[in-house]
């Protein structure tokens, strides 16, 4: 597959002043527009030249990317009107194809403008981990339909740290969309990968990332059930639609504010089913109907499992060296069962000479939010610390709101 970086240049002033690649990674990740990270001076060089304009169109809308797992239509709209606003603010000369192509935007039907829509997120090697997403925050009484600060932040460490992983079977809680997930899969040697989360529309949605990133196009099957897969996506863009509403597109894309405890009430908890619901063509599903391996890469399994109605049995075919979980320290009244899962799969008895660790991702939103699970570790007698935060920024998300990474164990 195509990566943004495939039509970087390396000539002159464009490499040691236009910052192409960092708008493109930038853009595919849907960073809100007007928040996106321009250097002074890039505007006066895209004005120069016709040809930085073409490369520039090359690397965002017309990449192929966006054919293939292409942002919301109308992010890319926004992305091509404030570009084209900033040319003419410096009296460009601005290039045909650049009004071609956001006419050609505008010429969209407004249906093709989902509330689904795909974020690609830049691998060092350069290739992308694609994922389809809600453009909304909050979606369906969940937080679970769009990838977090925090899940970002913890794969940029877990790039860093891929030998504390190495031959090593790891269980995520809240695995959300996958991003954390996949990343591990990719790029760390693990012996096993466990995805869980409780959300039916989150499941399914990550099956589906799971499928397009972890099975390579050769183990790819025709799938029969490809016609209920798009009745299914339908009926989910169909649910998030009605539950948005209108948004103003200059805030739409990732500029809302964060969830807070108060933006989740128990009015708007979806309810879902126990079973999972996944593609038969691409998973194996045991006998309960709660965990499913994946058939191009036993590896990797997904499990429905909720906190707070947890069966012994599924715990124990989760435990696992490393416990990973990002932002699932939000709510207070979720900590107790949130903790209870923790010390299950930490807990491996007194003869076990294992020594499982979990490394939990946070936003700190709320201090007491935080304090309130660290009080609970504690009084279930785990131990925690805090590990050292990435060294590197690979993705584009708000950093203004301190995040944390715990390192959690019984021992």
């Amino acid at each position: 597959m195509a990566t943004p970086s495939e039509h970087d240049h390396d000539n002159g002033n464009f490499k040691d002043m236009f910052s192409l690649r960092e708008i493109s990674s930038q853009f595919f990740e849907m960073v809100p527009v007007r928040k996106m990270k321009w250097k002074d001076e890039e505007a006066t060089l895209l004005a120069r030249s016709h040809e930085l304009q073409r490369q520039l169109l090359l690397a965002t809308v017309k990449h192929p990317v966006c054919s293939n797992f292409p942002p919301s239509v109308s992010y890319m709209r926004y992305f091509m009107k404030l570009l084209i606003h900033k040319l003419e603010s410096e009296d460009a000369d601005i290039a045909d194809e650049m009004y071609e192509t956001y006419t050609d935007l505008l010429s969209r039907s407004e249906d093709e403008d989902e509330t689904l829509c795909y974020k690609s997120y830049k691998m060092p090697s350069g290739e992308c981990i694609s994922l389809q997403e809600s453009v909304h925050l909050v979606s369906q009484g969940t937080t679970g339909l769009s990838t977090w600060q925090a899940a970002q932040h913890l794969a940029e460490w877990i790039l860093e740290n891929p030998h504390i992983f190495a031959n090593r079977s790891v269980t995520e809680l809240g695995s959300g969309l996958g991003l954390t997930g996949i990343v591990s899969c990719k790029y760390c040697q693990i012996q096993s990968y466990a995805f869980t989360d409780c959300h039916a529309q989150v499941l399914y949605l990550l099956s589906k990332n799971i499928e397009q990133n972890l099975v390579q196009e050769k183990h790819k099957q025709n799938s029969d059930s490809s016609d209920r897969d798009k009745k299914i996506l339908r009926k989910i863009r169909k649910q998030l639609s009605l539950s948005s509403g209108s948004e103003d597109p200059s805030t739409a894309f990732g500029d809302g504010k964060d969830v807070v405890e108060s933006d989740v009430n128990d009015d708007e908890i979806y309810s879902d089913p126990v079973e999972l619901d996944v593609s038969t063509s691409c998973w194996d599903m045991d006998s309960s109907h709660r965990i499913a391996s994946l058939k191009a890469d036993r590896r990797v399994s997904i499990c429905h499992l909720d906190w707070e109605c947890v069966k012994g049995k599924v715990l124990e075919k989760l435990k696992s060296d490393i416990i990973l979980a990002a932002d699932v320290v939000y709510d207070t009244s979720i900590i107790p069962a949130l903790v209870f899962v923790l010390k299950s799969l930490l807990d491996t008895g007194p003869e076990s000479n294992r020594k499982p660790k979990a490394y939990i991702a946070s936003t700190i939103r709320s201090e007491d939010t935080r304090d309130a699970f660290l009080i609970a570790i504690g009084s279930e007698g785990l131990n925690y610390s805090i590990v050292e935060s990435p060294s590197q920024s690979r993705f584009h998300y708000d950093r203004s709101v301190p995040i944390e990474i715990l390192q959690v164990s019984a021992h």
